[in-house]
C-alpha cells in the first residue's frame, strides 16, 4: 500500500513538472526522489536499520538477513536474483539522509509515519535490552536467559549469534534459573550430538561429557518446574535418545506434566506440546 501511495505521488509529480512547476514543487520532487531511492527492496520501506549489500543496494538490515537466512547455501540479491556474498555494511550516509529528510520535514506521508513508528519500535527494543544486560550483569539469572533468547533467535533487535547465546544460558544455569537450565542442558545436548556424528575417539569422548552435563542440567531444569526440561527428559526415555534406556514409566512421568500444563515455567513451544500429546497418547494404547 505505502509502495503504491509513494508511487503515485511520484507520478503526479512527474506531470506537474511537465507544467511550468514552480522551484518549490522541483525541490519537492527532488526530495521524494532521493527518499525514493532510498527504499529497501524488500520491505519497500524507508529502513530503520540500513545496510549496504553486495549487489550495491540499500536493504533493511532484519530484511536482508531474513532473506539471506532463507537462502542459506545459495544467496542472492533480492533486486538482481544473482548470486551475490552475504557481507553487510552499515550504510551511515543512507541513515543520516533519511534522518535528515524525516526529521526536517522535507518528506512527508505513509512511509514517512511507518518508519516513525518502525524507529519507536527500535527504540523500545533497544532500552528493554539494555535493562536486561543491566540486571544479567547484577546476576539476574532470569534476564541471562532472555539475553540468550535475543541471541538465538535474533529478537528485539539483537543479531543472531550461537556462541553468545550459549554463553548468556550458560550464565543463567549457573545462577540457577530453571529455563537458563534447560537452554543451556539444549546447548549441551546439540553440540553432543554434532560431535558425535561420524566422529572418532577423543572427539567422541568430549561429545560423551556435553550429552552427559545437558541431560544433568535437563533434569535439574526439570525438578526446578521447567516444562522444556520435562519435555526432554520424557522424549529421551520414550525414544531411548543420548544413551538412556527406552522406559515408558519414566517418559510418562514427565510428558504428564507437559501435556497437562504442571510445570512452573512455561516456556516450551506448542510444537513440543503437541509431541508431548502424543506420545502420551501412545503410551497409553499400550497399555
Amino acid at each position: 500500500m505505502a509502495e503504491a501511495t509513494q508511487k503515485r505521488a511520484r507520478d503526479a509529480d512527474a506531470i506537474d513538472l511537465t507544467e511550468d512547476a514552480s522551484p518549490e514543487k522541483k525541490h519537492k520532487v527532488a526530495l521524494n526522489a532521493i527518499a525514493a531511492e532510498l527504499l529497501c527492496p524488500i520491505t519497500q520501506a524507508l529502513p530503520v536499520q540500513p545496510v549496504m549489500a553486495e549487489d550495491g543496494k540499500i536493504y533493511e538490515r532484519d530484511a536482508i538477513l531474513a532473506w539471506f537466512a532463507e537462502k542459506a547455501g545459495t544467496a542472492t540479491s533480492p533486486s538482481t536474483n544473482e548470486g551475490i556474498g552475504t557481507k553487510l555494511l552499515p550504510a551511515v550516509q543512507a541513515r543520516n539522509t533519511i534522518e535528515s529528510l524525516i526529521q526536517s520535514g522535507a518528506i512527508e506521508g505513509e512511509l514517512v509515519e511507518a518508519w516513525q513508528e518502525a524507529s519507536a519500535e527500535k527504540r523500545a527494543d533497544e532500552t528493554l535490552v539494555k535493562e536486561w544486560r543491566a540486571k544479567a550483569e547484577g546476576g539476574d539469572g532470569d534476564a541471562m536467559w532472555r539475553l540468550g533468547e535475543c541471541y538465538k533467535f535474533g529478537l528485539f533487535g539483537v543479531a543472531v549469534d550461537e556462541t553468545q547465546a550459549c554463553a548468556w544460558f550458560e550464565r543463567s544455569a549457573a545462577a540457577r534459573d530453571p529455563k537458563g537450565l534447560a537452554s543451556f542442558g539444549d546447548c549441551l545436548l546439540r553440540a553432543g550430538v554434532r560431535k558425535w556424528v561420524g566422529a572418532q575417539f577423543p572427539v567422541r569422548s568430549s561429545a560423551f561429557q556435553d550429552i552427559a552435563l545437558g541431560l544433568m542440567n535437563m533434569t535439574q531444569a526439570a525438578d526446578l518446574g521447567s516444562d522444556i526440561g520435562a519435555y526432554a527428559l520424557g522424549e529421551a526415555f520414550f525414544f531411548g535418545n543420548y544413551g538412556l534406556p527406552k522406559d515408558p514409566v519414566r517418559a510418562r512421568f514427565w510428558v504428564k506434566k507437559v501435556v497437562e500444563g504442571e510445570c512452573k515455567f512455561k516456556h516450551v513451544c506448542a510444537k513440543s506440546i503437541s509431541n508431548a500429546a502424543r506420545m502420551l497418547a501412545v503410551m497409553d494404547a499400550a497399555e
